[in-house]
């Protein structure tokens, strides 16, 4: 397989102005995970992702995009959740406390990240989007990363 066909297997291309990235634009090894905050498999690949980027720092590009799995009642929420965040660092935060807050997610985790999220907008007082602006924001994004996960 030539070098073009390995580096060209996502539908959409990483997009740094889109997409949640950790790392330089021109990293030499870019890891593009789909994952799910209510995976077994994705909240353990989480440390080991840290772990890879601690080894790698710039050589290193992280991506996550969403693909909340389907047979939960909480992954779609939690991803949801996530993307009311106003800027990268909210994001990542959220990110982390989504991955590694309890061993398996549950109801509670997300009431309690969710108000930390509250707390965090508050405190930056940034005008944010209405409630009704955040959740077609957030649903929207979520969307259109599944559809890449299943185009690629």
């Amino acid at each position: 397989m030539s070098d073009t066909n390995r580096s060209n297997r996502l539908a959409r291309p990483v997009d740094q102005a889109r997409d949640h990235v950790l790392g330089p634009n021109n990293a030499e090894i870019t890891l593009v995970e789909y994952g799910s905050y209510d995976c077994p498999h994705c909240r353990a690949a989480n440390e080991v992702i840290a772990s890879l980027r601690d080894d790698f720092g710039d050589r290193l590009r992280y991506v996550f995009r969403h693909k909340p799995i389907s047979d939960s009642n909480l992954a779609g929420p939690a991803a949801k959740l996530v993307e009311r965040a106003t800027d990268a660092e909210q994001f990542w935060a959220t990110h982390v406390e989504l991955m590694t807050r309890s061993e398996q997610l549950t109801e509670e985790d997300l009431r309690a990240v969710a108000a930390q999220l509250d707390q965090a907008q508050a405190a930056s007082q940034e005008s944010p989007e209405t409630a009704e602006e955040s959740t077609r924001h957030a649903g929207d994004r979520v969307a259109a990363d599944v559809a890449s996960a299943a185009a690629s």
